[in-house]
C-alpha cells in the first residue's frame, strides 16, 4: 500500500472530510452511550509529572503561565479524562471526546507533533474481558473493512509473572516500575539476576563503613546534608547493596520465564497455549492466560475475526505508557511513518494512581483513540 504524507496546513474538500469524520466518530461513540466531553488544550502540568517524571519534559510542550505556573500542551486525552471522571466521584460513565493532541518528537521523525484524535473511556465497567472485547469491537466498528494489521497484546501477563517472582518487592516494584521502558527494563532484569557479581568494590566498602559505624559518624561531621536524600536514605540504600551482594533476587528459572514471555510473537489464537507451554508452574501467570482466554471467547461472541489477529506479550511497552492489560493498535503502514491508525487498552493501574489513598482505589477502565486523519489517508489509496 502506498501511502499518503501529512500536509502542514488543511484547507477546503480536506478540512471539511476531517470535521465529517470526527463528526461521525463522535456519532458513533455517543450511540454506545458516551458522554461527549471537551477537555482544556492546556493542562497543569504536574497531573502527569506525578505519572512519568521529569523526563516527560522531553516529549511535551510546556508554557509559563505567569499566574497558574507550568502548564503544558495536552499530549492525550485519557490522562485528563481519568482526573475528570475520579473528580467527579462517579463509579460508571462512558466519555467520548475529539480534538488535538501535541507531543514532540524525534529530530529526524516524519511523524507529526500536532495530530487530530477521536475516542473514548469506558469507567467502572463489570466484566473485564466482555468490555475488553466491546472496546475493540467498537474501533473496529468505526474503521470498517480496510485492509490493515492489527496487532494485540497483555501487559497483564508480565505483570503477573513479575508478581509472582520468588523475589523481593523491592525487585518487583522496580521491574513494574521500568515495565514500560524496554532498556531500562532489560537493565533491572540484569542487575538483578546477577546482582552479586555486578556490586563494585567500592560499594562493599560503604557497606562495611555502616556497619562498623564509621559512615554514621562521618556524615554526622561534615554538616547538614544538602539535597533529597536524607542519611537515613543513604544508609537505606547501602543495606540495599549488602542483600544484593548476598544473593540474585531473580533465580535462574525466574530470568528464564521472563525471557521466554518477551519473546512470545504468535496469532492471538494460539495465544493462550504457547503462554501455558511456557509458564506451566506460575500460578501467576496461569491465572492471567484464564482472563486472556475469556477475552478470547468476548471476542468470538462479539464476531471479531480473532484469528486474522497477531499477539506479542511485549507489545504496547513503547508507546502506551500508562496500559497494563489489554492493548491494541491497528496500522496500514507496518508500524511506519503514518504511526496507529487506532490503538487502546485498558488502563485499571491508572486509575489506582490518581485515586490513592481510597480503599480499593483501581477502577476498572478501558478506551481507545482513532487517528482521522489517518484514516481519510488510508481511505484515499
Amino acid at each position: 500500500m502506498s501511502l499518503g504524507t501529512f500536509e502542514p496546513y488543511i484547507a477546503g474538500i480536506k478540512l471539511s472530510r476531517l470535521k465529517a469524520e470526527l463528526k461521525r466518530l463522535s456519532d458513533l461513540f455517543e450511540l454506545d452511550g458516551a458522554l461527549t466531553v471537551e477537555i482544556p488544550a492546556l493542562i497543569e502540568s504536574e497531573v502527569l509529572l506525578d505519572l512519568y517524571g521529569e523526563e516527560l519534559n522531553s516529549r511535551t510542550y510546556i508554557v509559563e503561565d505567569p499566574v497558574k505556573g507550568n502548564l503544558m500542551l495536552r499530549p492525550d486525552f485519557t490522562v485528563p479524562i481519568v482526573k475528570m471522571h475520579l473528580d467527579r466521584g462517579s463509579e460508571a460513565a462512558k466519555y467520548c471526546y475529539a480534538g488535538k493532541v501535541w507531543r514532540k518528537q524525534d529530530q529526524f521523525s516524519l511523524r507529526q507533533s500536532e495530530y487530530w484524535q477521536a475516542g473514548f473511556e469506558h469507567f467502572g465497567g463489570k466484566n473485564v474481558p466482555v468490555d475488553d472485547a466491546d472496546a475493540f469491537s467498537l474501533i473496529s466498528k468505526a474503521i470498517g473493512h480496510l485492509d490493515l494489521e492489527i496487532v494485540t497484546g497483555d501487559l497483564g501477563i508480565l505483570r503477573s509473572a513479575i508478581h509472582g517472582l520468588n523475589a523481593n518487592t523491592r525487585c518487583k516494584n522496580r521491574l513494574l516500575r521500568q515495565l514500560w521502558r524496554p532498556a531500562r527494563f532489560r537493565q533491572t532484569l540484569n542487575y538483578f539476576s546477577s546482582s552479586k557479581s555486578l556490586i563494585r568494590e567500592s560499594q562493599l566498602n560503604l557497606v562495611n563503613a555502616l556497619k562498623s559505624g564509621k559512615l554514621e559518624k562521618e556524615l554526622s561531621q561534615v554538616g547538614p546534608i544538602i539535597g533529597l536524600r536524607s542519611a537515613q536514605d543513604i544508609f537505606e540504600r547501602i543495606e540495599f547493596i549488602e542483600e544484593d551482594a548476598k544473593k540474585n533476587q531473580i533465580n535462574n528459572s525466574d530470568l528464564k520465564l521472563l525471557e521466554d514471555l518477551l519473546n512470545v510473537s504468535c496469532p492471538l489464537v494460539e495465544a493462550p497455549q504457547c503462554i501455558k507451554n511456557i509458564s506451566k508452574m506460575s500460578e501467576e501467570v496461569n491465572k492471567a492466560v484464564l482472563l486472556l482466554e475469556d477475552r478470547l471467547d468476548a471476542m468470538s461472541d462479539a464476531k471479531i475475526k480473532i484469528n486474522e489477529i497477531n499477539f506479542e506479550v511485549s507489545f504496547g511497552r513503547t508507546s502506551m505508557e500508562y496500559y497494563d492489560g489489554f492493548v491494541f493498535e491497528i496500522h496500514a503502514d507496518k508500524r511506519g511513518v503514518l504511526g496507529p491508525v487506532a490503538q487502546g487498552g485498558r488502563y485499571d493501574e491508572l486509575t489506582k494512581f490518581f485515586n490513592k489513598g481510597v480503599k480499593g482505589a483501581a477502577l476498572s477502565a478501558v478506551g481507545g483513540i482513532i487517528r482521522p486523519e489517518i484514516l481519510n489517508i488510508i481511505k484515499d489509496q
